[in-house]
């Protein structure tokens, strides 16, 4: 009888004691990772770079190549027969822009910047073939005032059996100061406000009538 009680009791007494162990040792091991997350933080604050202040001098020094967008409502465009610019029952291709880029030079004082548009011409619903062009604007406003405005001619030959051509413009006539640049956006698309064959005959001036 005492062997079996002595048996069971000393593995209680074990337990016992080990459970005391371990509560004391758990307020340690807490103290210690407190400790240690102190001493991580310690050592983030002074290894962690602290923000530098940009030269002023050095920022008004440096140009930006200015972003170039495709201006809304200006992807897409129906292209008429010649003088029949407006009529719907005339349009012989639908002209789209797919891509543009742009990249940028220093000239001195000057930041240089060479714009490229591209796109397609697709045959309209009568089938039409042959050439044309693709009016395509491109336009620089810095803040709301515009400082550069060009209108290209991108000529294209439709033909079959694809009924459909590729169009380029490359444009480097753009020209901004270093100030300029920094607020400056590009803008390109198909100007389809006004007929792109009518607007290069000019009126003619009537001449004065003599006394």
């Amino acid at each position: 009888m005492v062997s079996r009680i002595s048996g069971r009791s000393a593995p209680s007494a074990v337990f016992a004691h080990g459970l005391r162990a371990a509560t004391l040792a758990l307020p340690l091991m807490l103290a210690g990772c407190g400790a240690t997350e102190g001493i991580g933080s310690n050592i983030m604050s002074v290894v962690a770079p602290k923000p530098q202040e940009m030269d002023p001098a050095l920022y008004a020094a440096t140009p930006v190549c200015p972003n170039v967008e495709i201006r809304d409502g200006t992807e897409f465009m129906p292209v008429f027969k010649p003088g029949k610019f407006g009529d719907p029952s005339q349009i012989m291709f639908q002209a789209s822009v797919q891509r543009v880029a742009r990249d940028c030079d220093m000239d001195g004082e000057t930041l240089r910047i060479r714009v490229g548009v591209a796109g397609r011409v697709l045959s309209g619903p009568t089938g039409a073939t042959g050439a044309s062009n693709v009016p395509v604007r491109i336009a620089v406003i810095v803040g709301d005032k515009v400082v550069y405005s060009k209108l290209h001619q991108a000529a294209v030959d439709v033909q079959a059996p694809d009924y459909s051509a590729l169009w380029s413009v490359v444009d480097d006539g753009v020209m901004l100061s270093i100030a300029d640049s920094k607020e400056a956006t590009i803008y390109a698309g198909l100007d389809g406000k006004a007929d792109p064959k009518g607007a290069k005959d000019k009126p003619k001036k009537t001449p004065p009538k003599k006394g």
